[in-house]
């Protein structure tokens, strides 16, 4: 089955405006920033509006691998499909297969993410919660002046223990390289069935973001 999408917009993925306002689902359109701009919001109250303040911050998605013009942020796509997207999670290492009557041709399988500190709850039928790479730190943190990598708490949903509903006896810690391997896998899958829904639009990460 052969699903159509269109592109309507590429951009930079964006996690939050500033410090101290919610969490953007990597799902939402409003996620992918046509421009990189490390400080992108304006304060205003009653008749003055601020450009820049101390410790004004943003969060972004993380390319390990730096674009040319040295930008650490993911790029990412803005894609209109035809078609009803879902998201399906294994809760084991291997990659889940798509329900009867949808596809993963053109889309992508990935990592079972589900929060980004205190405020970044993602839900898992968001297809903003199947990233395509897993990295233990994600994001990265900018200011007017750099970016670094935010060493913050990230939940990911991990493979289930089989047969330990009692005592678990999985190890309490294991290094960052090689947890990718505890983490569940995913994938987004369509409905390749015709319909008369509307067109949805949705962000697809690219492969340059820098997971394992």
């Amino acid at each position: 089955a052969v699903v159509s999408t269109q592109s309507t917009g590429e951009g930079f993925s964006l996690v939050k405006a500033f410090d101290g306002s919610g969490y953007i689902d990597l799902s939402d359109p409003g996620s992918c920033m046509r421009e990189f701009d490390p400080v992108p919001h304006v304060l205003c109250r009653g008749r003055k509006c601020k450009l820049k303040g101390d410790n004004w911050k943003s969060t972004w998605l993380w390319n390990r691998n730096k674009n040319r013009e040295g930008i650490m942020a993911s790029r990412c796509s803005v894609c209109e499909s035809a078609k009803s997207l879902l998201v399906v999670h294994s809760q084991n290492s291997t990659k889940p297969n798509c329900p009867i009557g949808y596809t993963s041709q053109h889309f992508w399988s990935g990592f079972s993410f589900i929060s980004a500190g205190q405020s970044g709850k993602v839900s898992l039928s968001s297809i903003g919660s199947c990233l395509p790479y897993f990295e233990s730190s994600p994001f990265i943190e900018c200011d007017a002046n750099s970016c670094k990598v935010v060493q913050a708490s990230n939940v990911w949903l991990r493979v289930a223990p089989k047969g330990k509903f009692k005592g678990d006896q999985e190890k309490e810690m294991i290094k960052s390289r090689d947890a990718w391997k505890k983490i569940s896998r995913c994938r987004i899958c369509a409905l390749y069935t015709p319909t008369l829904w509307p067109r949805d639009r949705h962000v697809v990460g690219d492969d340059s973001s820098g997971f394992r």
